[in-house]
């Protein structure tokens, strides 16, 4: 009859051949990011609202459009404001708005009136007071692009000295 003692040297081999002992643990963790609503309106470069040229005694309007482009993220709400100008005949007043004459020795009869519209009839005044006269959007990550519409109603009423006239808008968009 064997012995059911075993020699040290069989325990030594059994353990080797068993292999090293082995134990688990696993963890979890996220991987995480914040993409935070951006706007811009310098998305693409602004185009000028250029009526041309119009004799000092014409009546008829004068009609002429510019863009303005705008790229907010995806279902990012956003308004876009045009202000009244530089040349304002009432400070922050968007029904005045008026263009100057570049030659600053013409001090006399050196306004043209104007207004710019949100749409081709020029029927909607574009402003600058949210929920009345600035245009509302939903950004899709896309530029997105508004005509700007002017209009000179009529430039004799205006009686403006001749030259070059200006005015410079300013846009912002809140989101």
């Amino acid at each position: 009859m064997r012995s059911a003692v075993r020699s040290p040297l069989t325990w030594a081999v059994a353990l080797l051949l068993a292999g090293p002992a082995t134990a688990a643990d696993t963890t979890t963790f996220n991987v995480l990011l914040t993409i935070n609503k951006a706007c811009t309106i310098t998305a693409a470069a602004a185009t000028n609202v250029n009526f041309g040229a119009a004799d000092a005694s014409s009546t008829t309007p004068l009609n002429a459009q510019g863009t303005l482009t705008a790229q907010c993220s995806v279902s990012t709400p956003y308004t876009i404001a045009l202000n009244a100008g530089l040349n304002a005949g009432t400070a922050a007043d968007v029904t005045t708005r008026r263009m100057r004459n570049t030659d600053t020795g013409v001090t006399a009869n050196n306004f043209v009136g104007y207004q710019l519209y949100q749409d081709a009839g020029h029927s909607v005044v574009w402003g600058s007071t949210t929920g009345t006269n600035t245009q509302a959007a939903t950004g899709t990550g896309a530029n997105q692009v508004y005509q700007v519409y002017g209009q000179v109603a009529n430039p004799s009423v205006n009686n403006a000295a001749p030259g070059a006239y200006q005015d410079t808008i300013t846009a912002t968009i809140t989101y």
